[in-house]
């Protein structure tokens, strides 16, 4: 079989191929998602400042709320790609009725918690006077949205694992289309303002959850006869996806002190942030593509007891990985000026957005050889090696980061862009130390 000789490595092009064809979907499909995200930024800019500082604002809210449930998603993947790898079309049938069952009831408590907690959130995050009342009413919309959130990371979680990537992509880029249509009709003609971008992610959420679960009703890739919830399935999707749902809970929470921090410095810098972590994510959802791939295909191999292919999907995904973000580095620095334009008119926010992302981009570099290592720990099981680097990564060097550079170097919104660069450093060197502690044998 041909070979090619990387930094010492020796990858399979068909081990590059494989990734790159369940990569290419997955990366897209996350791509549109950001495109979601973003359509909701551009929106909200053209209503008002503050409007944009909301979507930055409540961001890191909804995230680690919707994160809870993702966490189970990850947990049933994991289970999902390896029983792929071993051919049991039984075991997995079962395990993706229960991981739907799992997420229903889930999504139903945390909403109804989202609800009642909703100003205690707000105002614990920083939130006051007219940013607190837009946050309170914009957030309001995306808490409805939870239930159908979880059922479409379900449908994205049972199509990947089994190497059907395009599906997903498919209905995610009628969503993010649909999205776009409804924001424009309700801004632009109604001038419904934050209402009508409220309504707008409402009704495109909704659609596509109740398509997700007709479709693998339909495909008969769930089946009534095992979604009353099992104890042994339910607690190995609840042993792995626990850590998983705390990694997502802590990145999101990090961010919300961040926010804490930021809004000191006054809106323009929130709006700013929000503007810049849009942009970054850009690139981000090409690596964490990467990843993603990475972690069911390594899963679908150690299911199947190859292990030295599965090692070779980690090489060839660090390889990706490097490649993919250094380019969109370079090409998304030559253009920052004209793409920050595009959310902002506003002189002191875009120039903040500048300096944000200078020092951000470079986090890039570390963060594309940092997601296929933790993508190993997804799909081999260890889901607590994940929690760990992200944990540290907050607590340990990112917000005390902050406290010291604000305090003692007096860098103001600085300290902050900087805590996040050193922060991503320190996972990839702790994530290099867990590796080592793989067991590759290990059974879910």
């Amino acid at each position: 079989m041909l070979k090619e000789k990387v930094e010492g490595w020796s990858l399979e092009k068909k081990d590059m191929k494989n990734l790159i064809l369940l990569a290419s979907p997955i990366i897209l499909s996350n791509f549109l998602q950001n495109l979601y995200n973003l359509a909701d930024s551009y929106y909200m800019g053209k209503v008002g400042g503050v409007e944009l500082a909301t979507s930055s604002f409540t961001s890191p809210i909804t995230q680690m709320i919707v994160g809870i449930g993702s966490g189970f998603a990850v947990g049933g993947g994991v289970i999902i790609s390896q029983l792929v790898g071993k051919k049991d079309k039984k075991e997995i049938l079962k395990t993706n009725s229960q991981l739907l069952s799992i997420n229903i009831l889930v999504s139903l408590f945390i909403t109804i918690l989202s609800f009642i907690f909703c100003e205690k959130i707000l105002k614990f995050s920083g939130a006051d006077g007219e940013l607190l009342e837009k946050s309170s009413l914009y957030i309001k919309f995306i808490f409805l949205t939870i239930p159908m959130t979880f059922l479409v990371s379900t449908y994205i979680t049972i199509k990947n694992s089994k190497g059907k990537s395009m599906s997903p992509l498919y209905l995610i880029a009628f969503s993010t289309i649909l999205n776009i249509f409804l924001n424009s009709l309700f801004i632009n003609k109604f001038k419904l303002g934050l209402y009508g971008i409220g309504f707008a992610t409402l009704i495109a959420n909704v659609i596509l959850g109740g398509y997700c679960t007709y479709e693998l009703y339909l495909k008969r890739e769930i089946s009534l006869e095992f979604l009353k919830i099992k104890k042994d399935i339910f607690y190995r999707i609840l042993k792995l996806g626990i850590p998983s749902s705390l990694t997502t809970i802590t990145n999101s929470l990090s961010f919300i002190i961040i926010n804490i921090f930021v809004v000191k410095y006054g809106t323009e810098v929130l709006a700013a942030y929000g503007v810049g972590n849009r942009i970054n994510n850009i690139i981000y959802v090409l690596i964490n593509g990467i990843g993603t791939a990475v972690a069911i295909l390594v899963g679908q191999n150690v299911g199947a007891r190859n292990i030295k292919k599965a090692k070779d999907i980690l090489k060839t995904g660090i390889v990706c990985g490097l490649f993919v973000g250094m380019v969109s580095m370079i090409v998304l620095f030559l253009i920052l000026n004209p793409v920050i334009d595009i959310f902002t008119e506003d002189i002191e926010i875009k120039n903040h957005s500048i300096n944000y992302l200078k020092i951000m981009l470079i986090s890039v570099i570390p963060w594309a050889i940092f997601q296929p290592l933790a993508a190993v720990f997804q799909g081999t099981g260890h889901t607590k090696f994940g929690m760990y680097c992200h944990f540290g990564r907050v607590w340990i060097f990112r917000v005390p980061f902050i406290l010291i550079l604000e305090n003692l170097l007096v860098l103001y919104e600085f300290s902050i862009w900087y805590s996040m660069l050193f922060s991503n450093l320190f996972a990839l060197v702790f994530s290099f130390v867990l590796y080592k502690r793989v067991d590759w044998e290990k059974k879910v």
